[in-house]
């Protein structure tokens, strides 16, 4: 059987937690390879002041209280350093000779980043509900309290009523999407695609919203283009999701072009190009994300959900297939998206 400090220190040199162990001094007696990558310090580790390795004043104060009383209870605190966070244990060990302290040191900063984006969700989930259940609410006391009287104003209540319901479906179906994309509970089926089929469906879909509006929808795809490998269904909901898009923030009078063709590599490249208000470049890194608007308030009388973006992504990735914007403030948008060719 191996030798016991053998088998520790395998423990200590493979631990996914820092170790460091502090004289009565305070200075490091050892530190496992997971510490010094987290905490790296010019000249090694050992036998330097614990202040040279972990600039967290919470803690080094909470480590000279033990130090200076030379004992005490283990103690647990939270703390952050060079943007990460970590939960902190802190066990004294004492015996006749000497005074030590061993320190752990674990790396919570994923776990925060998704509490995080837990909170933020919820919050943004009932802050988009509650905005068009205050008006139906509205309304539909104003219809009670007299307002059906008014032929024109009934209507009218009734039209405000039935948009913001709309809305608020449409979001629900969103996060029901979101939710099966991200849980992996809605499998992609992959099969031969047909660009051209499913780009020219997919737009004669928009005739209408599109002719509303007074915006030209332009298709241009190369006859070479060969069928890329994915799911029709999902993929359609993608280009829903772009044109749906590029109509909404593209002003009257302006155009949307759709174009797919050949990129080399067994890849095919589908890019959503419109005249719109376009994204400014500290935007562009967050555009992708669940609920993030550039305009919030134009994003909600346009009837956006903050999701669309979200789901394309997942659909996407989920295809191994990479998207991207490109953008000019007041020129336009163009959002471009990369499939493998079938076979």
């Amino acid at each position: 059987m191996p030798d016991k400090s053998v088998i520790l220190a395998a423990i200590a040199r493979e631990m996914q937690t820092g170790v460091l162990v502090l004289d009565k001094e305070g200075r490091a007696l050892y530190a496992n390879p997971f510490l010094v990558q987290s905490f790296p310090i010019t000249g090694g580790v050992e036998g330097a002041p614990v202040s040279a390795i972990i600039k967290n004043e919470t803690l080094l104060k909470t480590i000279d209280g033990f130090i200076g009383a030379r004992g005490g209870s283990s103690k647990e605190i939270e703390i952050s350093e060079s943007g990460r966070f970590f939960n902190a244990r802190i066990v004294p060990l004492a015996d006749k000779a000497e005074f030590s302290i061993l320190l752990f040191l674990q790396d919570i900063t994923e776990e925060k980043r998704v509490e995080t984006i837990k909170k933020d969700f919820v919050a943004n989930v009932s802050h988009e509900l509650r905005t068009p259940l205050a008006s139906i609410k509205g309304y539909s006391e104003t219809l009670l309290d007299g307002g059906m009287e008014d032929m024109d104003t009934q209507k009218e209540f009734l039209r405000v009523i039935d948009r913001h319901a709309t809305r608020m479906s449409r979001l629900i179906d969103d996060l029901l999407i979101l939710s099966r994309l991200e849980s992996h509970q809605m499998p992609i089926v992959f099969a031969p695609v047909d660009l051209k089929e499913l780009i020219n469906a997919t737009s004669s879909g928009f005739k209408m919203q599109s002719q509303d509006k007074g915006i030209k929808i332009n298709v241009a795809i190369r006859d070479d283009t060969p069928k890329v490998s994915g799911d029709r269904d999902r993929l359609e909901q993608v280009m829903v999701n772009l044109l749906d898009n590029a109509i909404k923030y593209t002003p009257s009078g302006g155009s949307v072009e759709v174009s797919a063709a050949p990129a080399g590599d067994g890849h095919v490249r589908i890019d959503v190009t419109d005249t719109g208000f376009g994204i400014p470049v500290e935007d562009i890194p967050r555009i992708f994300e669940r609920f993030y608007r550039v305009d919030k308030a134009r994003s909600r009388e346009l009837g956006g959900t903050g999701l669309g973006l979200a789901i394309v992504k997942h659909i996407i990735s989920g295809h191994n297939g990479r998207v991207w914007v490109e953008s000019v403030p007041g020129k336009g948008s163009s959002f471009s998206v990369m499939l493998k060719v079938w076979g």
